[in-house]
């Protein structure tokens, strides 16, 4: 809306010289969801632009040289202008900015579609030149401005997965992706938490740039997506390891555990149940980003927890005799339905230091926060817990992140 005023008072400061049309059109189109890398896309579309124009230009003295100031014969100049726009786009490939083939043939097809013959050529061609290139500006400055704000960076706004990130839908709407890769982009101190592993994150939370390390596995581990980094995890020693794993194989439970290695995660299992331990492989087994071996030794080394599932009575009186072991004392149990078909709960052992308020305080020190923000379940280290999910978690983020207040002018223009 302020881009097409902005369009349409320049057209009047200009002596109601040119069609404003052409510069709406232009503004409109460099408006983009986010504004960084705005001066690279603006000079890509005066670019595109530039090329549309000498087509138009050329295409138009060509008509003018075997025609004269008469016109041609329509069909042919239609049938010539099809061809050409072809030409056109071509041409934004050949000059590696194909993203501007619809903007360079929008150019030329207005320069060529609307001249009305017996008008100055050159004047004309230039005007729509000087037209667009105003809407590109506009589109550009209009895109970068913002009320001024001023950011708060020592708040630690901590998430669910789902549903809290895509709401009650159960769906990631368009603002939620837009306005939190934007706050994020911005600086707010955003990350996300689940019992489930990584590839997990990554498949919740597609469209989502997570710059901030993410806490995984229930606390056990924090790792940075983008590089598939482990940065900090808590495993169980090999002698603990090596006692739940007696325990697991001598009760006749299928289970996997989870290890990493060389900054793989990989889940090992010995023997595959049918029923719902085989469901819970079939589900996980599909994503890219998880790692199932089958092995014959035992595994002892580098175990960040074990999982097993089976109905919640079976689940619930595995833990109890699990509980009643010399080594329960050193363990921490979890028991789940997320994740698994209906009717199974998944139980998880990891070692009783792996804790998620441990490794929340833990990110929090590493980013320098102060408060932390919960969005979701309560957690025990967060200064405050909200229920919001979806839009409404993404509004409440950006209330508490950017507030409108005069000294925040320096922000009120990003490129």
């Amino acid at each position: 809306m302020l881009a097409a005023w902005v369009c349409m008072a320049i057209y009047y400061l200009r002596g109601r010289h040119g069609l404003p049309f052409f510069s709406v059109i232009a503004a409109l189109q460099c408006i983009q969801p986010y504004s960084e890398n705005m001066l690279p896309l603006g000079k890509k579309r005066i670019l595109g632009t530039l090329i549309g124009a000498v087509w138009g230009a050329a295409v138009l003295y060509l008509e003018y040289l075997v025609t004269g100031r008469g016109g041609g014969i329509e069909g042919l100049h239609f049938l010539l202008l099809g061809f050409c726009a072809g030409a056109v786009i071509y041409s934004t490939v050949l000059m590696r900015v194909p993203e501007n083939a619809y903007f360079s043939a929008v150019v030329f097809l207005s320069i060529t579609m609307n001249h009305e013959v017996g008008s100055g050529l050159g004047i004309y061609i230039i005007d729509r030149v000087l037209d667009t290139a105003i809407g590109v500006v506009v589109g550009m400055f209009v895109n970068s401005l913002h009320l001024p704000r001023i950011r708060r960076k020592d708040i630690l706004f901590v998430s669910g997965i789902d549903p809290i990130l895509a709401g009650g839908g159960h769906h990631m709407s368009p603002y939620t992706k837009v306005e939190l890769n934007r706050l994020i982009r911005d600086g707010a101190l955003f990350t996300v938490i689940t019992r489930e592993t990584p590839a997990m994150v990554r498949e919740a939370v597609s469209g989502i740039t997570l710059r901030y390390p993410v806490i995984a596995m229930d606390g056990a581990v924090m790792v940075d997506i983008d590089s598939r980094t482990y940065l900090f995890t808590e495993k169980m020693d090999d002698g603990l390891g090596a006692q739940v794993e007696a325990f697991f194989r001598a009760s006749g439970t299928g289970y996997f555990v989870n290890t990493i290695e060389d900054n793989l995660l990989v889940a090992f299992y010995h023997e595959m149940k049918d029923g719902a331990m085989k469901r819970l492989y079939r589900r996980k087994s599909g994503s890219l980003y998880r790692n199932f071996v089958h092995t014959d030794r035992d595994v002892h080394e580098n175990i960040i927890n074990f999982v097993t599932v089976g109905t919640e009575a079976e689940m619930q009186a595995f833990r109890r005799e699990l509980l009643s072991q010399p080594f329960a004392g050193r363990i921490r149990t979890d028991l789940d339905t997320f994740g698994c078909d209906e009717g199974d709960v998944i139980l998880r052992v990891y070692s009783a230091a792996a804790t998620r308020e441990r490794m929340i305080r833990r990110l929090m020190q590493q980013l320098g926060a102060e408060t932390i923000i919960k969005f979701g379940l309560p957690e025990p280290c967060a200064d405050e817990v909200l229920p919001f999910t979806g839009d409404r978690m993404v509004k409440e983020i950006k209330r508490r992140f950017e507030t409108v207040h005069h000294s925040g002018w320096k922000n009120m223009l990003r490129w």
